[in-house]
């Protein structure tokens, strides 16, 4: 069950992180690296998965299988589980701290996330009002997160080879709170067997 916990967490973190409001550092330009990096964070936090999966290069199957699972699971999970994660997008914000692009053809983008530190908000409340109601008065508890994108261009078109700085720090504590407080034991049973016979269909 901790391994679901963590899974669960884990995705909700990732969420979180790829909310829009990235600042603009140079012109939003057809298909230029930020342009690319900013449809895919867009396409990831609206559920639209196939947009997401064309802008990852061909060679990081690793991207792709994940946003395929993450798809599946967005998919099957409980309804309050996933409002949880959306008001958690909500309160997102990024900023693109450097864009640089060396002679390997590559573009590397920094991007620094204020994101909600959900192991303190759930240390104060899990409901969704009460939630608001801190971030409405400046209470919520924030942390800072450094993220990068390694862009390269495919066909001519920019598409995303790497991302690092994207999983959240004690993913398996913060999800066992996460699972525990908001569904029973009959619902984490049902999604941790989804999981599973998802997981073993894939390695077949």
């Amino acid at each position: 069950m901790k391994r679901l916990f963590s899974l669960i967490l884990f995705i909700a973190i990732i969420l979180a992180t790829l909310q829009s409001g990235t600042k603009q550092v140079f012109s939003l330009q057809k298909d230029t690296p930020e342009v690319v990096m900013r449809k895919y964070l867009d396409a990831v936090i609206s559920n639209d998965y196939q947009t997401a999966y064309t802008l990852v290069s061909d060679q990081n199957e690793d991207i792709r299988e994940w946003l395929e699972f993450l798809n599946f699971v967005t998919s099957v999970a409980p309804e309050k589980l996933i409002s949880i994660i959306h008001l958690a997008h909500s309160f997102t914000r990024h900023q693109v701290v450097q864009i640089d692009l060396p002679d390997d053809g590559t573009a590397v983008i920094n991007v620094e996330s204020t994101v909600p530190d959900m192991e303190k908000v759930f240390e104060i409340t899990h409901s969704e009002y009460e939630i608001k109601s801190l971030y409405d008065n400046g209470n919520l508890p924030l942390r800072q997160k450094q993220g990068t994108f390694i862009l390269g261009k495919e066909n001519n078109i920019w598409k995303i080879k790497e991302m690092e700085g994207t999983s959240g720090d004690s993913a398996s504590k913060i999800a066992m709170d996460l699972a525990e407080k908001l569904l029973s034991m009959e619902e984490s049973q049902k999604l941790d067997k989804e999981i599973r016979n998802y997981q073993n269909k894939k390695r077949s």
